[in-house]
């Protein structure tokens, strides 16, 4: 059994990105953890690998330190992550607890939910806090699940954190969380996963201006980004919100200091909110777009958007200087080459710039337990491995063009994104070159099939 007096606690944020880009982004909800064991008492350590602006130590040697770890916390809360990136991560873990016998792993965040069974039966957890039960023997480790399950229904202050918690550069881009999961229930989302009862959670404010505060006096930063999924809820408290961020900054004097991105509805939004979000600093907003197919944004993706009042957003925030950057699923099992026109027609009058993706990653991200992965099993589309989602596209002719714009990703974009880095200047410009060849390259064989088959 773990002695509680000397039991040490690691929690472990793992690098979920591949690409060069998102170099200096730290996992503010990672930090959020840290704060909670700190302030609970326990003797914890945070290794962010998830932030790569400054060299990280690796797993190993940080669990080969003298003092040794009885407990690591592994937090995982991006469905991007999944497939081949958390199968690594996974295999890093089963390699930690090989070395570490006595090392009890907990899996944490939504991903690690929505993964639990596959990462239960490779072997790389021992746990999953708010996914399947299973049964602590040790007491220590019981009460640690316990108080990490309590902490997904409250607001953690990480004013406990000190500049040695905070290794971070004044250019870093910091999230921190003001509400929790999301009023919208699209088919194929799973950040809700580990939330207890599902549903959308208000932050207070207040709190999280004055952790903003904070971090910004400890580091330096003024780039921030908010990890909600949902940043407003609805249209009266997002109003609400907005202005108590506006108010709050103005009240510690940091009103035109610091800049945010957030993740946002468009049915939220109006363009009187739009206005008091870009006074408070906000300059880019996450939106949801999804597809400009109503029949596929409804019956596909369960997903209720009013596409003219998306266009009135989008006006109010370009008059107002607010980037708007769309997601789209251009790619899903059901697509057809009608749609696929219709599609890049639409997405051409909304603007193209507006989605930061390639067209070929513009694809349905299947993860465990969401209502679509069964829907796709329904009709005999999808395929499964470990760690592994995919589909079948049914319809022949758009099956072959998303397989083409695959092999000219792989051959002709995929090489130069390798070589690419945010620090580089000349990067963006590159990215932006060969988004426009994707984007050329995919109308013309796509218009050239439909002549085909007209």
């Amino acid at each position: 059994m773990t002695d509680p007096d000397h039991a040490r606690v690691l929690v472990w944020a793992p690098t979920l990105y591949e690409s060069g880009f998102k170099q200096r982004h730290v996992d503010g909800d990672a930090l959020a953890v840290q704060a909670s064991l700190r302030t609970a008492g326990y003797d914890s350590v945070l290794l962010d690998a998830y932030y790569r602006g400054r060299p990280a130590a690796t797993l190993a040697d940080t669990l080969a330190d003298a003092a040794g770890f009885d407990v690591l916390v592994v937090h995982l809360f991006t469905s991007d992550a999944y497939g081949p990136r958390l199968r690594r991560i996974a295999d890093e873990l089963v390699a930690a607890r090989l070395r570490h016998p006595r090392l009890t792993v907990i899996g944490f965040g939504p991903l690690a939910v929505s993964a639990a069974g596959e990462l239960l039966a490779h072997g790389a957890v021992d746990h999953v806090v708010a996914g399947p039960t299973t049964v602590a023997a040790d007491p220590f480790v019981a009460g640690l699940l316990t108080h990490l399950r309590a902490h997904l229904a409250v607001y953690m202050s990480l004013r406990s954190l000190t500049p040695a918690d905070l290794p971070y550069g004044v250019d870093s881009v910091v999230s921190v969380a003001a509400s929790r999961g999301c009023r919208s229930r699209c088919t194929f989302c799973a950040y809700n996963a580990d939330l207890p009862g599902g549903g959308w959670r208000d932050m207070p404010m207040a709190q999280v201006v004055d952790d903003i505060t904070h971090l910004h006096q400890a580091i330096g930063a003024t780039t921030f980004a908010f990890s909600d999924s949902d940043f407003g809820g609805t249209r009266r408290e997002c109003a609400r919100r907005a202005t108590d961020l506006r108010d709050g900054l103005r009240a510690v004097g940091l009103a035109g200091t610091l800049t945010f991105a957030i993740s946002v509805r468009a049915e939220t939004l109006d363009p009187d909110i739009v206005g008091v979000l870009a006074d408070a600093g906000v300059r880019t907003m996450l939106v949801g777009v999804e597809s400009f197919n109503p029949d596929t944004l409804h019956r596909v993706y369960g997903k209720r958007q009013d596409l003219t009042h998306l266009r009135e957003v989008v006006a109010a925030a370009d008059d107002a200087g607010v980037t708007t950057v769309a997601s789209y699923i251009l790619w899903h099992p059901w697509q057809t080459l009608d749609g696929l026109r219709a599609e890049l027609d639409a997405l051409d009058r909304f603007g193209r710039h507006r989605i930061p993706h390639f067209m070929a990653r513009s694809r349905l991200e299947v993860i465990p337990g969401t209502v679509i992965e069964r829907q796709i099993a329904a009709d005999k589309l999808l395929i499964t491995a470990p760690f592994h989602r995919a589909f079948t596209i049914a319809d022949p002719t758009a099956a072959a063009v998303a397989d083409a714009l695959t092999e000219w990703f792989a051959t002709t974009a995929a090489p130069v994104l390798a070589g690419l880095h945010e620090a580089d200047p000349g990067s963006l410009e590159r990215l932006a070159e060969l988004k426009i060849a994707e984007w050329n390259w995919l109308t013309d064989t796509v218009n050239r099939e439909a002549a085909c088959h007209g």
